[in-house]
């Protein structure tokens, strides 16, 4: 056999060994993709199978990587999203018990509002919409420092929420915003002194006082978030407290893993709206101790805002 006809040869076998490569490539990706399903579905399978009606606290969950594959190639959202509606005074009541029993100190809510001004440059001017925001802040004495002036205000500033936005955030501290929706009132008023101002919501304006508007605020609040993957791709310690729809300190992640537990056994129970009977056995499951979620938030969350036009810098 000549040089030449070596080399066809070993070209041929070559080809040959490119095909069966290529097909048993195709039947790895096959594999691959059918092991991703897998993963997604037991990590649903993980949350379907937690039937039990009794309140247990679950603080172990399946790795970050399941969950990464599971909004991949199950769903967009939390397993239990459906589920993870509370009402939102209440929500911000059961935070702060969960981190005084858990630290020992004394922790508090602010009610504090704020105006987002967002816009873009259109031909050489700018056009601005306005944003309301509403929070309720829990923390301590030390994480609530910046904000404490604040409690019981809705200060019209972008700047304001700026520093909320930046500031709002870290150990010892979650900082939830309220979602709106008029079709169940939040309870709270806030008036500008306009003509405009419709009573019984919060009112605010812009900075020139041309533009009237209403939040309309919800006693309820989603606690998963609609954006999870957004969340775990700018976490840096990535963990089960980036499913939530506000942000939590990752020495904070008990937080996480009790709201959880409360939602599943909301689930298991088809619990529509938790009552201080619900609060009760949870907090005696949790730390041997009673509680009064219901009449504290009454107590700690005010009825009334003080709106505050101009914004002079935090202190």
């Amino acid at each position: 056999m000549n040089k030449i006809d070596r080399l066809i040869q070993k070209k041929n076998e070559l080809e040959l060994t490119r095909k069966k490569l290529e097909r048993l490539a195709d039947e790895i990706d096959l594999k691959h993709e059918s092991n991703m399903r897998d993963i997604a579905k037991a990590y649903k399978d993980f949350y379907d199978e937690k039937i039990n009606k009794e309140f247990i606290l679950y603080d172990r969950y399946p790795s970050v990587e399941a969950l990464e594959i599971y909004l991949q190639k199950n769903s967009r959202r939390f397993p239990l999203y459906d589920y993870g509606v509370l009402n939102v005074k209440e929500l911000a009541e059961v935070i702060k018990h969960i981190y005084q029993f858990k630290t020992g100190q004394e922790f508090e809510i602010l009610t504090i509002g704020a105006t987002e001004k967002y816009g873009t440059p259109v031909y050489g001017g700018q056009i601005f919409s306005l944003r309301p925001h509403v929070y309720f802040m829990v923390g301590n004495n030390e994480s609530l420092s910046s904000f404490k002036n604040y409690n019981g205000m809705y200060v019209n500033s972008d700047k304001f929420y700026t520093d909320i936005y930046l500031d709002a955030r870290g150990k010892n501290m979650v900082n939830i915003e309220l979602d709106r929706d008029y079709r169940s009132s939040l309870g709270i008023e806030c008036l500008t002194g306009s003509l405009l101002d419709e009573k019984g919501n919060i009112n605010y304006s812009d900075g020139q006082r041309t533009f009237y508007d209403t939040f309309d605020g919800s006693i309820n609040k989603q606690i998963f978030s609609k954006n999870i993957l957004s969340n775990l791709n700018s976490s840096h310690f990535k963990g089960i407290k980036d499913v939530l729809d506000f942000e939590v300190h990752p020495d904070d992640s008990f937080i996480a893993n009790i709201l959880i537990s409360i939602i599943i056994y909301k689930r298991n129970n088809q619990i529509q709206q938790l009552t201080e009977a619900d609060y009760s056995h949870i907090f005696d499951v949790l730390f041997h101790e009673k509680v009064d979620i219901v009449g504290d938030a009454l107590k700690d969350i005010p009825r009334k805002l003080t709106y505050v036009p101009k914004f002079n810098g935090k202190g």
